[in-house]
């Protein structure tokens, strides 16, 4: 058995009040941890794993270090200390003689420990490896939020993982923590162009705190406690690209206009009144380098963004959320919501969590954007298939989509509250519809555009297309 000890170099450190403001957002039915699965194919050699896991995740010292929070003074202190009694084996568990599971099973497994807590007095991060019912096994990937943001994530996924199958122990440079070297921000260094800054942000600060609660809707029932987390079937990035670039839009624009569109849809299918109007999204919003990705801790914004749901058509819903999208890009919503978080990890706990319920009651849904890797990757000389992750929601809401890309290909996924989403696997499936909806239209005006041109048709394209996005049953695994 190899158990990695915290290395001697792995001094103790402040907590960012950032980190603190996420490590103290944990409630009764939601919790701010990171859930995701990564799926592999081939046989498990667990201890050569297990070994690779140990020799790599120490590389970054918040894997081997504890929260400790001291109560002196008018503040509360939290630091990063290394723990004495880290162990491997507290936080990668694997049972031999338990049996393989099916999709179902790994996805009721997921439910049932989505409000399961991370120990406090250890690292927080958890693994569990299972075998795949037909073959293949997937790694339980549990990590708090205060360690890191959707893009430290993929660092560490890229860091723990090589670039081929020949595995060798030790870990590529190229992805290395300790031989990174951090780029920084830029610098506001004229005193007007700080003073315009914080302007700006006082302003977009404002702004949030007058905006009313988003409208009602199922979506805005209490939380019950009762999660479900599914996912649609891997879809071609090349798709969603194409669908984007025929609308001078983002991948993330498409990504929006979709939920958009599945929320309407649902909505209406269920007769309620929200369904005519424009739903408020919580969507994350990248502040940070990515070269300084292996520094983890969090390091974006919550952009308060109405969603096209109002819209009809598809065409004008993918329009508009590329308008706003662009809108808040050239605005310091992003910065502000960074700075709020920020300010609340220097407030009393119970003031927080006022503060965040008032905050979180403006938006009924949360969406993200992860960029993973693009090419395959392996661990322990095991092909990554897969890799899936579901956004944890924090105060009142209770509805997280995410959308992760991986080696040309997309995964979407949604964590639900049942009391919220009476019938999760409709609306995920309406996701993958909308997406459908979306690249036929766009090739449709492709095609019309082509016979002008007199160019080769692409009506057969559009029908393979439609199946890809569409196919297999919803929650089944990628």
């Amino acid at each position: 058995m190899l158990d990695q000890k915290p290395r001697g170099d792995c001094a103790d450190a402040a907590m960012s009040r950032r980190d603190y403001c996420w490590f103290r957002m944990d409630g009764p039915s939601n919790l701010m941890v990171i859930n995701s699965v990564l799926m592999f194919e081939g046989a498990l050699d667990f201890n050569k794993l297990r070994d690779t896991i140990a020799q790599r995740l120490p590389n970054y010292a918040r894997f081997t270090q504890r929260v400790c929070v001291s109560r002196g003074g008018l503040l509360a202190k939290a630091r990063w200390i290394n723990d004495p009694d880290f162990e491997i084996a507290r936080h990668l568990a694997f049972d031999a003689s338990a049996p393989s599971l099916t999709e179902s099973e790994l996805h009721d497994l997921l439910g049932r420990q989505a409000l399961l807590p991370l120990a406090k007095d250890r690292p927080q991060w958890h693994m569990q490896v299972l075998a795949r019912a037909g073959g293949g096994f997937a790694i339980l990937f549990r990590l708090h939020h205060c360690i890191t943001d959707g893009l430290g994530l993929v660092h560490v996924l890229k860091h723990l993982t090589d670039d081929s199958i020949k595995h060798e122990g030790q870990a590529s440079l190229e992805w290395h923590p300790a031989h990174a070297k951090p780029q920084g921000p830029a610098l506001l260094c004229k005193r007007l162009h700080r003073l315009v800054f914080w302007t700006r942000i006082t302003a977009q600060l404002a702004r949030l705190a007058l905006l009313i609660p988003d409208r009602r809707s199922s979506l805005k029932r209490p939380l019950s406690g009762d999660k479900c987390l599914l996912q649609l079937p891997a879809m071609p990035l090349d798709l969603v690209r194409g669908i984007a670039k025929s609308m001078q839009a983002t991948v993330n624009d498409v990504w929006v206009a979709a939920v958009a569109g599945a929320l309407r849809a649902y909505l209406q299918e269920r007769g309620e009144p929200a369904a005519k109007n424009s739903l408020r999204a919580a969507v994350t919003f990248n502040l940070r380098n990515k070269g300084d990705a292996f520094l983890l801790g969090n390091h974006f914004g919550l952009v308060a963004m109405d969603l096209p749901s109002d819209r009809s058509r598809p065409l004008d819903r993918l329009a508009l959320a590329s308008a706003r999208m662009n809108a808040i890009k050239a605005s310091h919503q992003p910065h502000a919501t960074m700075f709020f978080l920020s300010l609340s990890g220097y407030l009393p706990a119970r003031l927080q969590t006022v503060l965040l319920k008032l905050f979180t009651a403006k938006g009924s849904v949360v969406l993200t954007n992860v960029e993973g890797p693009p090419q395959p990757r392996y661990l322990a000389g095991s092909l990554l298939q897969g890799a899936i992750c579901w956004v944890p929601q924090a105060g009142t809401m209770g509805v997280g989509f995410a959308l992760m890309s991986y080696a040309g290909q997309v995964q979407v996924s949604m964590f639900a509250d049942r009391n919220q989403v009476a019938d999760p696997q409709r609306l995920i499936a309406l996701v993958g519809e909308a997406f459908a909806e979306l690249d036929q239209q766009t090739r449709f005006g492709a095609f019309a555009l082509s016979r002008c041109n007199q160019a080769r048709p692409v009506a057969t394209a559009t029908t393979t297309t439609t199946t890809a996005w569409s196919s297999g049953p919803a929650g089944s695994a990628g």
